[in-house]
C-alpha cells in the first residue's frame, strides 16, 4: 500500500474517474488517490464510465484500462476525446507492456500510459503532472479576471497604442484573400486575432486566435503568434511545425500564466484537404452551406498554445477530405460564452443552431452577427467576439496549366552543355533525419535566391511540394493511398503515417536542381528521387498516388479521393516522367521572361 501523504488544498484535489473491470485494481488505486488527497468515482467498464460522464463531466482525470467487456478502453479513449469540450488528461493502464499497444494507446488519444503492475512512484508523478496542469488553468482563470479589471481601466495613451498594434498585427490583411470574419473587440484593443496567408505552394493557413484576458495585455501577447505563423506559412511549412514553433515561441516569450488558445488550419484546395489543430478554442465545423448541415466537428484536442514544453506537446493534427460547397466556421471563446441578461451563454448549441437553420440568411456572417446581438442585448460584448468564415469554394488557384513543347524539347545533357548560365544545387536528406525533415520549403526558399517569381515560380513550388510528399509517404513510408477512400480514411492515413515514421531508421531522399539559361528563356527541371522500390520494380498498388500516374480518369479527378499529387502535377509542368522504375520524378518548366529567373548574380540581373 503506498505511503500516506499530507492533505493537499481544495484547489489542487483532483476529481478522478478510475475505470476498471477488476475490483482489487479499483479498490487499490482507490485507495493510493484517496491516500493522496484526491476525489474518486468508479467504473466496471467504458460503458458504465461514459453514462456518469454523461451524467457529470467535471472530471480531472480519466484512469482506464485498456481491457474490459462491454466497452474496452481504447473505445472509451475515442469516445471520451469526441465528447470533451475541453482538454482532460487520460491514463491508459494495461498488463500488456508491448510497446505498439502504447503507440496504440497514444495515437488515439491518451495522454499517458502505465503497465500493470503499476509502480506508485511513476503513478504519483503522473497525477502530479495532471494536478499542475489543473491547477495552472484555474489559476489564469483567476488571473485573467483580475488583469481584465485593471486593463479596462488603463486608458492612458490608448489611441496611439491601438494604431500602432493594428499596424504591427497586420489587422485587415485577410481582407484582400478568402476568408471571411467578425473581429468584435470588448474595449479599445482586441484581444483576438485573424490571418489567412497562401503560400508560394497554394496551401491555405489560416488561424484565429484569442489571447489570455482583454485590452492590450492580450494584444501585445499576440505579436509572436503574427511574426511566427505569417513567416512559416509563407514559407510553405506543415501545419505541424507551424503549431509546434507557435508553442515554442510563445511559451519562451510570455510571462507566466499567459497563453493563446487558437484554432490552425491549412487547406491544399488542389487536393481538397484540410488538416486543423485546435488547442483550446472552441469547436471548429465544417458545414454544407446549401443543406444547412454539419459535416465535420474539430473539437479541441490540445491545451492551448504556450502550456506545454516541448517535450509534452501534441502537435498532431486531425483531417478531413472536404468538397467545395463546404463551409469552415472556427470562433473564439467571445461567441459561445456570450451571455443573455439571464446569463443563459449562447453557446454551442446556439451556435450550431445558426449554422444548420433552414430559415437563416445566406450571409451566414450577418446572420450570426445579428443573432449573437439580439442574443446579449444592450449589454454587448463583454468578451472579445471572433468569427472565422472560410468558404472552401473561393480556394482555387489561378495557376495557368503547363504548357505541351511546340517541338521536341531539349535534352538534359544538351541544355546543359548549351547554357550561358543558370544555377545547380541538390539537397538530400536520408535515415532519422527525414522524420522531422522540411524540404519544400528549402527548396521553395532557393527558388526564391534564384530569383524565380511570378506564375512559373508558383508551379514550381506546387510540383516540388507535391512530388516531395509523393516521395516519402509512397516512396519511402510505403503508404497505400485507397485507405483515403473509406469513410474515415484521412484519420488512418495520417496515423499510418505517423507509426511508420516512428518506425523509419533508413531511407533517403534526393532533390536535384538545374535552372539553365538557352537562347531566349530559362529551363527548369527538378528531379526528386527516392530510395523506394519505385512502381516498377513491384507489382501496381490500386490506388498508389505513383502508379499510375493518377487512380482517377483524365475526365473526372474528384472520381477518387487520391492520387491527386501526381495528376496535379503532370497538369502544372510542362513535362514531368518518371526514371529509376519510377523511384524519380521529374519535371519541367520553361520560364519565358529571363528577367523573371534573373536571381543575384544570373547575366539577366544587371550585376
Amino acid at each position: 500500500m503506498p505511503e500516506l501523504h499530507a492533505a493537499i488544498t481544495p484547489q489542487d484535489r483532483l476529481h478522478v474517474l478510475v475505470v476498471d473491470d477488476d475490483v482489487t485494481i479499483r479498490r487499490l488505486l482507490g485507495s493510493f488517490l484517496h491516500a493522496e488527497g484526491h476525489t474518486v468515482s468508479f467504473a466496471e467498464h467504458g460503458g458504465d464510465a461514459l453514462a456518469q460522464f454523461e451524467r457529470d463531466s467535471g472530471f480531472d482525470l480519466f484512469m482506464i484500462d485498456v481491457t474490459m467487456p462491454v466497452m474496452d478502453g481504447l473505445a472509451l479513449c475515442e469516445a471520451l476525446k469526441d465528447r470533451l469540450d475541453r482538454w482532460v488528461p487520460i491514463m491508459m493502464m494495461s498488463a500488456n507492456a508491448a510497446e505498439s499497444d502504447e503507440v496504440e494507446g497514444l495515437d488515439i488519444g491518451a495522454d499517458y500510459y502505465l503497465t500493470k503492475p503499476i509502480s506508485f512512484p511513476l503513478l504519483r508523478a503522473r497525477v502530479r503532472a495532471s494536478q499542475r496542469i489543473a491547477r495552472l488553468q484555474r489559476d489564469l482563470e483567476t488571473t485573467n479576471a483580475r488583469l481584465a479589471d485593471y486593463y479596462n481601466r488603463s486608458r492612458a495613451d490608448s489611441d496611439l497604442a491601438r494604431e500602432l498594434l493594428d499596424r504591427l498585427l497586420h489587422q485587415g490583411e485577410e481582407k484582400a484573400l478568402e476568408a471571411r470574419y467578425i473581429l468584435n473587440p470588448a474595449g479599445d484593443f482586441n484581444g483576438d486575432i485573424i490571418l489567412s496567408i497562401r503560400s508560394p505552394s497554394q496551401r491555405q493557413y489560416s488561424l484565429i486566435a484569442d489571447a489570455t484576458g482583454h485590452g492590450l495585455p492580450a494584444a501585445l501577447a499576440l505579436m509572436p503568434v503574427v511574426e511566427t505563423f505569417s513567416r512559416l506559412a509563407r514559407e510553405g511549412y506543415s501545419l505541424e511545425t507551424v503549431v509546434r514553433e507557435l508553442n515554442a515561441r510563445l511559451r519562451s516569450s510570455l510571462p507566466h500564466g499567459r497563453f493563446v488558445a487558437a484554432t490552425v488550419v491549412m487547406v491544399e484546395p488542389h487536393i481538397q484537404r484540410m488538416s486543423v489543430w485546435n488547442g483550446g478554442s472552441p469547436s471548429a465545423y465544417v458545414i454544407d452551406n446549401t443543406a444547412r448541415t454539419i459535416v465535420k466537428r474539430f473539437q479541441p484536442r490540445h491545451p492551448p498554445l504556450g502550456i506545454l514544453s516541448d517535450d509534452d506537446f501534441d502537435a498532431r493534427t486531425q483531417h478531413l477530405a472536404y468538397r467545395p460547397e463546404h463551409t469552415l466556421v472556427a470562433c473564439t471563446d467571445g461567441v459561445v460564452e456570450a451571455e443573455a441578461a439571464d446569463g443563459t451563454m449562447f453557446g454551442a448549441r446556439g451556435l450550431e443552431a445558426v449554422l444548420t437553420a433552414a430559415d437563416r440568411s445566406e450571409d451566414l456572417l450577418a446572420e450570426l452577427g445579428r443573432r449573437l446581438d439580439a442574443f446579449t442585448g444592450a449589454d454587448g460584448a463583454r468578451d472579445d467576439r471572433s468569427v472565422l468564415l472560410l468558404p472552401l469554394a473561393n480556394l482555387t488557384s489561378s495557376l495557368p496549366e503547363g504548357q505541351e513543347p511546340s517541338a521536341e524539347p531539349h535534352s538534359a545533357s544538351d541544355v546543359t552543355s548549351r547554357a550561358t548560365g543558370g544555377w545547380y544545387f541538390a539537397v538530400g536528406v536520408r535515415g532519422n533525419t527525414l522524420k522531422e525533415a522540411e524540404l519544400a520549403p528549402i527548396i521553395n526558399g532557393l527558388f526564391g535566391q534564384m530569383g524565380l517569381s511570378g506564375e512559373q515560380a508558383d508551379r514550381a513550388h506546387v510540383c516540388v511540394t507535391e512530388l516531395i510528399n509523393n516521395a516519402i509517404d509512397h516512396g519511402i513510408l510505403g503508404l497505400d493511398s485507397s485507405l483515403k477512400q473509406t469513410p474515415d480514411g484521412f484519420e488512418a492515413y495520417f496515423r499510418e503515417r505517423r507509426k511508420r515514421l516512428r518506425a523509419l531508421r533508413d531511407g533517403v531522399i534526393v532533390i536535384r536542381t538545374h535552372l539553365d539559361q538557352l537562347d531566349d528563356a530559362w529551363h527548369l527541371r527538378v528531379a526528386v528521387s527516392d530510395s523506394g522500390e519505385g512502381f516498377g520494380a513491384a507489382p501496381l498498388r490500386d490506388g498508389a498516388n505513383r502508379a499510375p500516374l493518377f487512380a482517377g480518369t483524365a475526365s473526372n479527378p474528384d472520381s477518387v479521393r487520391h492520387g491527386r499529387g501526381i495528376h496535379l502535377v503532370r497538369r502544372l509542368a510542362d513535362r514531368l516522367a518518371f526514371h529509376d522504375d519510377g523511384a524519380t520524378a521529374e519535371f519541367h518548366i520553361t520560364v519565358t521572361t529571363p528577367t523573371a529567373a534573373a536571381g543575384p548574380g544570373s547575366p539577366s540581373s544587371g550585376n
